[in-house]
Formats: structure tokens, C-alpha cells, sequence
């Protein structure tokens, strides 16, 4: 037996039966109807039918500019400059509505692709990952940022590479031609701002920046200190714990929020020492042994409501009471303050210009426009069982 051929059945000749050579003329088929002819292209008088006899649908196409330019009458690069709001071009407020009018009975958007490669960066707004995950109070913060820059039509795209810092970090960055980024101080260098600014993004920076950027959205981390002391303080308490973390990107908001509530503390008569915290249990394990085996603080600021919440854990394994022997204060004011018990005391951050003002200025920033700093929160206690 031959492989490929059947016993008993002559070999088919190329062209017969229901295949064909391609380009093999056509041939009348039975009716005198032609056959499909060439594989992929019928034959004339051949209509495809699809189920029962219904015609084949043709996807319709979307409209394009030069369809908005033909219903309204005007040339495409009128259609361009109305539909792009291009200030300069001398178009008569009228033709620039009717345009867009017409656009919008057609169903016709212009892409952002397009606008982008005109302007030479896209509508994204960059926020680089950190090693760290943002916290609750910043990601609801970016969360609601994310929506208001969606509707003044630009994208907030989370970045990675966590370890990307300076120039580096610039040229990564840059790479997707962003009109802004958003980044926390300490990942930023003079020469990277330099690098972002000449490519035409503007840099805004999550926090005060010592390196001249075009917006500083502020963040007053020494102020939760210092509203936390002075809660502390007011309740009788005088010899205080401070945690500041141990985990990289943390430890310097930390050191902010230590530096304020020394300075409140110390101003009343307190004192201050200083506890370096990693976010497990057992780190709060370790440092409340050691406060029940000598000396122990009557007040705690645990730095925010995790790492507070923690302590008041490790303290309840211990039998210490709470507010009784020692008063806790954590920051961000978290559902998780209503859940632990006794409930946290908190610093809670409270909104001071809304969220659409944050994303005007921003998008603004990417425009050109210099804004210096803008204080994003004020403090305000939330006082629970815990002090």
C-alpha cells in the first residue's frame, strides 16, 4: 500500500472533483450557474448567503474625520483643529459647533493616538510603584484622582520598577512620553527633572520637593505628629513612644511625623523616645516586652493605625491596659480603628480643596503652568477608647 492514497481508488488529478487548481478557468456548473471559481473569490453571479438564505452583514466601519469634513461642509483640517480645540487656528465659533455637532450625530470621536503624536506625549498621568504598597489614605487618594483626571481626558497609569530612583527613573518614565508625572520626592533627582521637563512633562511631586518642580501637592506629615502630642498631651500623658518604621519608603514620612510630635512634646515638658518598628507582630511583641521588663512610656503614637493597631495587640497579650497603663494613638483614621479593640484613637487627614481642583491642577501642570504647592489635608483627631 501507498502512503496517502486509498486501496482500490485512482489517484484524483489535480483540478477534479470539488477542488481546483487556483486559476484553473471556471466551468458551468449543473444549471448553468457558475461554481465559486478561484479558492477565496467568487465567481460572478455567486452571492454568500448565511443561515436561510439571508444576505452576508457587512460590518459597519466607524466614521472618520474626512466623513465629519463631507456632512459639515469644511475642509478635514477644519474638522481637526474644531474637534481638538486649537485656539490659534482662526475657525468662527460657529463652524467650531457645527463641526462638532455633526461629530456627534455621526458617532465620531477623534483618536487619542492621533492628538498625541500632534503634541508629541500622550494624556497619561505616570505614579511610579514603590517597594512598599501605598497605604490606604494614598490609595484612596489616587483612586479618586484616577477619576477625575478620566474626566478632563487623561489617563493615571501606575508605573513599575520600584527601584528606579533619579535619571534613571526619568528616562523609564519618559519613555512613554506622559504629560505628567506624579511621584513622591525621594525617587526624584535634579537631573531627572531637568531630563522629564525638556521632554515637555511636567513633574508633580506628592509632597514638598526641595527640587524645583512645577506643582508640590503637600502633605504635612509633621502636623499628624503634632496634633497627635498635643491629644496626648491634653489627656495628662508626659513620657512618650514614637514608632518610625523600618520599611524602606516609609521611614522618612516617619521621620516627619517624629520631628513634629518632638517638637510639640518637648515644648510641653514631655519626652520622647524613639522605636524602630517593622509592620509584623512580632516586632510589637519584641518592644512591648521590653517595656514591661523597665521603663515604659504612658503614651504611644504608633506612627499610623496598622502599626498602632499592632501594638495594641501585643499590649493585650501582655495584660497591659489600655488607656489605663498606656495611651495609643495610630494616623490615616482607618476602618480598621472601629475593629480592634479598645477602638483606635486616630489623626484623621480631611480634605481641603476637592479632588476635581487636585486633577485641574495637575492637568494644568502638564500644560505649562507653575503652581507651587497646594496643601492637599488638615488634621483633625478622632478620639476612640485607645487614649
Amino acid at each position: 500500500m501507498t502512503l496517502g492514497r486509498s486501496p482500490g481508488k485512482a489517484r484524483s488529478r489535480v483540478g477534479a472533483g470539488p477542488f481546483r487548481r487556483i486559476g484553473a478557468p471556471v466551468r458551468p456548473a449543473p444549471g448553468g450557474r457558475a461554481d465559486t471559481g478561484a479558492i477565496g473569490r467568487p465567481s460572478a453571479g455567486f452571492t454568500p448567503r448565511l443561515g436561510h438564505n439571508r444576505p452576508m452583514s457587512t460590518p459597519r466601519r466607524p466614521p472618520t474625520g474626512a466623513d465629519v469634513a463631507r456632512a459639515a461642509g469644511v475642509s478635514r483640517a477644519t474638522v481637526s483643529y474644531a474637534m481638538n480645540d486649537v485656539q490659534d487656528a482662526r475657525i468662527p465659533e460657529e463652524t467650531r459647533r457645527r463641526v462638532r455637532e455633526v461629530a456627534a450625530d455621526l458617532g465620531y470621536e477623534p483618536r487619542s493616538d492621533a492628538r498625541s503624536l500632534r503634541r508629541g506625549r500622550t494624556d497619561l498621568v505616570i505614579v511610579p510603584t514603590y517597594v512598599v504598597p501605598f497605604g490606604q489614605l494614598i490609595q484612596r487618594f489616587l483612586d479618586g484622582l484616577a477619576r477625575e483626571l478620566h474626566g478632563l481626558g487623561h489617563t493615571l497609569v501606575i508605573h513599575g520598577n520600584p527601584a528606579a530612583h533619579g535619571i534613571e527613573a526619568a528616562k523609564a518614565w519618559g519613555a512613554l512620553n506622559p504629560t505628567v508625572v506624579l511621584v513622591l520626592p525621594e525617587r526624584m533627582s535634579a537631573e531627572g527633572v531637568e531630563y522629564l521637563t525638556a521632554r515637555g512633562t511636567a513633574v508633580v511631586a506628592l509632597g514638598h520637593s526641595a527640587v524645583p518642580v512645577a506643582l508640590s501637592l503637600r502633605i504635612d506629615h509633621a502636623a499628624a505628629g503634632a496634633c497627635a502630642a498635643e491629644h496626648l498631651i491634653a489627656g495628662g500623658r508626659r513620657d512618650f513612644a514614637v514608632v518610625v518604621p523600618r520599611e524602606p519608603g516609609l521611614i522618612e514620612i516617619g521621620r516627619e511625623r517624629l520631628a513634629g510630635f518632638r517638637a510639640f512634646a518637648e515644648a510641653a515638658g514631655g519626652t520622647v523616645r524613639v522605636v524602630e518598628m517593622a509592620e509584623n507582630a512580632a516586632e510589637a511583641t519584641r518592644i512591648v516586652g521590653e517595656w514591661r521588663a523597665g521603663d515604659r512610656p504612658d503614651g504611644v503614637y504608633g506612627y499610623n493605625d496598622e502599626y498602632a493597631a499592632l501594638l495594641l495587640g501585643a499590649l493585650a497579650d501582655a495584660g497591659l491596659d489600655v488607656p489605663g497603663r498606656l495611651a495609643v494613638v495610630g494616623t490615616d483614621d482607618l476602618a480598621l480603628c472601629e475593629m480592634v479593640r479598645p477602638r483606635l484613637t486616630s489623626v484623621a487627614f480631611e480634605e481641603v480643596i476637592p479632588m476635581r481642583a487636585v486633577a485641574a491642577a495637575i492637568v494644568a501642570a502638564g500644560e505649562g503652568a507653575v503652581a507651587g504647592e497646594l496643601t492637599l489635608w488638615r488634621m483633625a483627631m478622632r478620639v476612640r477608647e485607645s487614649s
